[in-house]
């Protein structure tokens, strides 16, 4: 990567479970262990920064963390900050960074994170788009759909009226962290280029309206370019798939992207939900007119790699040019996943 760029910085992301991060954090020295190993990595792959990527953490009832999470958390961050400070002295010129992958899940904000201490710790917060709540047509809303009280009650509709604001946009979520004191220059919003594959009952149509995306719905996430068939993929183009015959498009104008559905042989439904220009252009909006820090893609090679459907990386050059036309300190990052 330094090869082709002398400007790039390279970002060692540590993944790991909820489980596995509530074990490591929770005694001095697991941390202290963890702490060892993570800037042994940092400065054995000449990295510039290292990401903390703690998949649901807390027990907010979409996790499978720990109640203690939240304090557990910072006291981690704490270690791994004063480890990476003590790195960048030793390399002068050097700035060595940390970073943490946040939520956008209302859930998970609300129970698992100390956000000002966060934060304040690290030098930028990645927020993961694959972390919405997936209970809309879209599934990285920009704006979530307002839902229609089931049941006329007048206490409720005097409060609420007739709709109730569900707030698992990302406008709304992605307010959260500002909101909570995390300066709106450190967060990087997670922008994914795949699709996602919703096979579902239309039977589930008539108790939950568009709202289709619960455990019920077979799920997956589609490219745009043809993979392996692995795990929760499927083997074909998502450009091609769209256009093919049976499918009826439709934009979701809270939500702020396309999507596509058609009936299967077997009863049931299926709905792709995907990014294209005109919602990125949406995305990126939101970014200019929130000041954030920057955005990262997720994946690179989710986009038209290959030019199968027309120009070759359509949505990074639009992310690309467009990140670069803001006059301010708004970055580019781009993550491959091998």
């Amino acid at each position: 990567i330094r090869k082709r760029s002398n400007t790039v910085r390279v970002v060692a992301s540590i993944d790991g479970s909820a489980r596995d991060f509530t074990t490591t954090s929770s005694a001095t020295v697991r941390r202290k262990a963890f702490v060892q190993a993570a800037v042994s990595l940092l400065l054995e792959l000449d990295a510039d920064a290292i990401e903390l990527n703690w998949m649901s953490p807390g027990n907010s009832g979409v996790a499978s963390g720990d109640g203690l999470d939240r304090v557990t958390m910072v006291q981690l961050l704490q270690d791994l900050r004063q480890a990476v400070n003590s790195a960048s002295k030793s390399i002068r010129s050097r700035n060595r960074e940390l970073w943490f992958r946040g939520s956008l899940h209302p859930n998970v904000i609300e129970e698992a994170y100390n956000m000002f201490d966060v934060c304040e710790l690290v030098d930028h917060v990645t927020l993961d788009p694959n972390t919405a709540i997936s209970l809309e047509n879209a599934h990285a809303p920009l704006r979530g759909t307002p839902q229609e009280l089931p049941v006329k009650i007048p206490l409720l509709t005097q409060i609420f009226g007739n709709f109730i604001d569900p707030k698992t946009g990302f406008n709304t979520t992605t307010q959260r962290w500002i909101n909570e004191g995390c300066p709106s220059k450190k967060l990087l919003l997670g922008i994914g280029l795949h699709g996602v594959r919703k096979a579902y009952s239309p039977g589930l149509r008539s108790f939950l309206g568009d709202r289709i995306g619960l455990d019920t719905a077979e799920t997956a996430y589609v490219d745009h370019r043809e993979v392996r068939i692995i795990p929760n993929y499927f083997n074909y183009h998502l450009c091609k798939t769209i256009n093919e015959a049976g499918w009826s498009y439709a934009w979701d104008e809270y939500g702020g992207m396309p999507y596509v559905t058609r009936a299967l042989q077997n009863g049931q439904a299926e709905r792709i939900s995907y990014e294209d220009l005109d919602s990125l252009r949406l995305k990126m909006d939101m970014v200019v007119q929130k000041r954030f820090g920057g955005i990262y893609i997720d994946y690179v090679h989710s986009d038209d790699i290959y030019g199968r459907c027309g120009q070759a990386y359509l949505m990074i050059a639009y992310l690309s040019n467009r990140v670069r036309s803001i006059p301010s300190d708004i970055g580019f990052a781009i993550e491959w996943n091998q």
